[in-house]
This record gives structure tokens, C-alpha cells and sequence, in this order.
């Protein structure tokens, strides 16, 4: 059985921005992971709402993804495959992060997992990473309150910017790479968190690429 960490934020976590909560298990993209490739993979979802790549968020402490990634390697090792879904939080205002900026933490973060994982695995290989852009903010950013925190016409442009970035930064590291906006679309609610239709249409691609990846084929018929 392979091993899969998915390190990310709330979209990961699976926030629902209707009711504030979680969405139920079965419809988070990392379950819908898990079902397609079924008993040849243990999933583990490491989402936290509000998480950055390596930035100390001081209004929500605890948020610094580069701060928890090395424990959190260690604590899931061995592991085969990390999926990693990072740079949201980061177009926050607050920040004043350019998308180059996110890009090199993100750097930061793939070199991490390279320098940590083969302190667990007796082969002494790094396990091998799918690095995945965000979506996209929604377009109606500017009309939301939500709006303010994340730039209005800023954080829409900027979210744009950071796949062709993240794919340069896979090719410079030869690692897989998955553009998340071609799958998934955030609600209209807060243009920000994925919709459920979102996070199945993100898990069935996921699954897809990861079984690519470690010779996994996926299964059919699991919604």
C-alpha cells in the first residue's frame, strides 16, 4: 500500500463556505481520492484553514506551512507521495506577497519534502511530490466583503499568475505538476473555497495523476 499526503489549506480541509463548517467526508477531493484509488493507497488529508506556504500569519497563529511541514513529514512517514496544494492564504493583503515571491516559497517547501522524506523510507528516496496551483479567485471578488482581505482586483490577478510559476518551479525541480483551476471553480459565496462539484471534479484528476505517478489504476464507479 502506498502512502499520499495532501498538505494544503482550507481547500484541502475541505471549508464549506456556506455553512462555515467542514463538507462531509465523503465529498472532500482527497476522499474522492482515496475511493478511486481504494485499497492500494492510504490518503492522508493535512488541510488547515488559513495556512500559508512558510509566512507567520500574527491575526491567526499556527498558519506558517513551512513551521509544520517537517513534523508532519516525519509523523506520516514513509511516505510514497506528497500532494501539495499551497498559495491562497498567501495572496491575502496583509502579506504584500507578490506571485514570484509565493513561487520561491513554494521552492522552499518541494526542497523541504526532498531533504526530509528519505530520513524515513528504508530505500533512502525522496517521495515523489504532485505539485498542484490553486483555483483561481472567483471574478466576483470585488463584490464580496470577503474582497478587502484578499486585494479585490489584486488577488484575482495575481491568483491567475501562480500556475505558470508553480509549472516552472515543477520543471525545475522534475516533479509532477496539475493545474487545480482547470478542475476546480470557487463559489460564488465567498470566491474563494471550492464548491462540492468542485471537489469531486478535483479529486477524480487528482486520482488520475497520482495513479500515473505510482502505478495505481484507478478505480470506476465510486461516486
Amino acid at each position: 500500500m502506498k502512502t499520499i499526503l495532501c498538505y494544503g489549506d482550507s481547500n484541502t480541509y475541505g471549508y464549506d463556505p456556506e455553512t462555515g463548517f467542514r463538507y462531509p467526508y465523503e465529498d472532500r477531493w482527497t476522499t474522492i481520492l482515496q475511493k478511486r484509488l481504494g485499497d492500494e493507497a492510504l490518503v492522508i488529508p493535512e488541510g488547515l484553514n488559513g495556512r500559508t506556504t512558510c509566512f507567520e500569519d500574527e491575526i491567526r497563529p499556527g498558519r506558517n506551512g513551512f513551521a509544520y511541514l517537517e513534523p508532519c513529514l516525519h509523523s506520516h512517514g514513509p511516505i510514497d507521495l506528497v500532494v501539495l496544494m499551497l498559495g491562497t492564504n498567501d495572496l491575502k493583503i496583509r502579506f504584500q506577497l507578490t506571485p514570484t515571491d509565493i513561487g520561491k516559497a513554494i521552492d522552499r517547501l518541494i526542497r523541504t519534502i526532498k531533504m526530509i522524506t528519505p530520513q524515513k523510507r528504508i530505500d533512502q528516496k525522496s517521495a515523489k511530490i504532485l505539485l498542484i496551483s490553486p483555483p483561481h479567485l472567483g471574478e466576483n471578488l470585488c463584490d464580496l466583503p470577503y474582497g478587502e482581505e484578499m486585494g479585490f482586483e489584486r488577488g484575482i490577478e495575481y491568483s491567475k499568475r501562480l500556475g505558470p510559476i508553480y509549472e516552472e518551479w515543477a520543471k525545475v525541480h522534475q516533479i509532477d505538476y496539475l493545474d487545480g483551476a482547470e478542475y476546480a471553480k470557487p463559489s460564488k459565496l465567498d470566491a474563494c473555497h471550492l464548491t462540492i462539484e468542485s471537489h469531486h471534479r478535483l479529486g477524480e484528476a487528482a486520482a488520475v495523476k497520482c495513479g500515473e505517478i505510482l502505478g495505481i489504476k484507478p478505480l470506476q464507479g465510486c461516486h
